[in-house]
């Protein structure tokens, strides 16, 4: 389906924003059984008419959960229960600490704290615009699931490893990821060739969109793990200071 839409300029435009897409089948359709959706690397890298980019589609979605964009609306339309993936890729939680001197009797490697793990999505935003799309899908999470969506505290407090003399490393982390995929559609009041109008349509849909968020327990924590990396040699260079 080239970019997003099939024939969507026939409709009216008081027609058009009036009607809330309902889900058809990972797309969306309207009630005249109009049917419509793209991955999002299907959409422009720029907006032009006829077609908004994937960014923009999301930025302009974040901005009308924020109230701060009017004449748009948008929404999330989960395929199935978000679903744990397991602890997501190892991390750099430190930067390397390269042991030249010696010292090999005690842990020389240490941290004290606890890391915030915030969701991740696959058509990435600013941070600012992010906390629109945080809000629509922690929304349609808490609504339709009995999930819990969003920003956790890692439970792994402290750390401590040793690096003996002549390696380096780091330490690394991961945390419990759960996913959802789904596809989010908006709806533009306007059809114009600017930032917040639709370039030409009303609605577009990015299929397969997914978003990933920490598995919050009881407690509103997430299990995470915090580990030493692979040990590597240090070099003359890295030691001559």
């Amino acid at each position: 389906m080239a970019a997003t839409t099939v024939a969507l300029t026939t409709l009216g435009t008081a027609l058009a924003f009036a009607e809330t897409p309902q889900y058809c089948d990972h797309e969306v359709c309207l009630k005249d059984g109009t049917r419509f959706g793209a991955p999002a690397d299907a959409f422009p890298a720029q907006s032009q008419h006829g077609a908004v980019s994937a960014t923009q589609l999301v930025n302009d979605c974040a901005q009308a959960q924020m109230n701060t964009l009017s004449d748009v609306s948008c929404g999330f339309y989960p395929y199935q229960d978000p679903q744990t993936v397991g602890y997501g890729q190892w991390t750099a939680l430190t930067s390397d600490y390269a042991n030249c001197s010696g010292g090999n009797d005690a842990n020389n490697v240490n941290w004290a704290s606890s890391t915030t793990y915030t969701t991740t999505n696959s058509v990435q935003v600013s941070a600012s615009l992010k906390v629109g799309i945080d809000k629509l899908i922690e929304t349609t999470i808490s609504t339709s699931y009995s999930y819990t969506w969003g920003t956790a505290q890692g439970t792994t407090q402290q750390f401590s490893a040793f690096v003996p003399q002549g390696y380096k490393a780091h330490l690394q982390h991961r945390y419990q990821q759960q996913q959802v995929a789904g596809v989010m559609w908006i709806n533009y009041g306007k059809t114009g060739d600017k930032p917040g109008q639709g370039y030409g349509h009303h609605y577009y849909a990015i299929t397969d969109f997914t978003s990933t968020s920490p598995v919050k327990k009881d407690d509103g924590l997430v299990d995470d793990e915090v580990s030493l990396s692979p040990l590597t040699a240090v070099t003359p260079d890295e030691c001559s200071a």
